[in-house]
Formats: structure tokens, C-alpha cells, sequence
């Protein structure tokens, strides 16, 4: 067999068995989350979020200040 030709073999042999094993760890590692408990929902306006918390309270604020406005809130 020339060079060539297991070069080309190496290269496909190689992906198939990566593609298998990340196939294979992607169906071992993936878990479906039981139960979310959610206490904002975030809605995304171009440079500016809106949060609005379970309670109905709406905050306006930059995309940078969202941490800063939900430690506020839950203080």
C-alpha cells in the first residue's frame, strides 16, 4: 500500500472514531434538567435588558448593570 493510501486511511479511521466517541460520551454526559425554578425572565432589547421577576416587577437597565439590578432586587 503506498503512502498515499494510508495517509487517506489514517485520516478517515481517525474521524470515524472520533465522531463515535463523541457521539458516544455526548449520549453518556447528557442529562435533562428535573426541575427549573425560575425567578426572572430577561428579554434582550438591543443594548438595554428588560427583567421582569416573578412578583411583576419590571427593571429597565444596560446589558452590563443586569448582575448589579438582580443583587438590588433580591436585597
Amino acid at each position: 500500500m503506498n503512502s498515499e493510501k494510508r495517509n487517506a486511511l489514517f485520516v478517515v479511521t481517525y474521524f470515524s472514531i472520533g465522531l463515535f466517541g463523541g457521539w458516544l460520551i455526548g449520549a453518556v454526559a447528557y442529562h435533562h434538567p428535573r426541575h427549573v425554578d425560575t425567578e426572572y425572565f430577561i428579554e434582550l432589547k438591543g443594548e438595554s435588558a428588560v427583567i421582569e421577576g416573578l412578583d411583576r416587577h419590571t427593571y429597565t437597565c444596560p446589558i452590563d448593570s443586569i448582575p448589579s439590578v438582580l443583587i438590588k432586587d433580591n436585597l
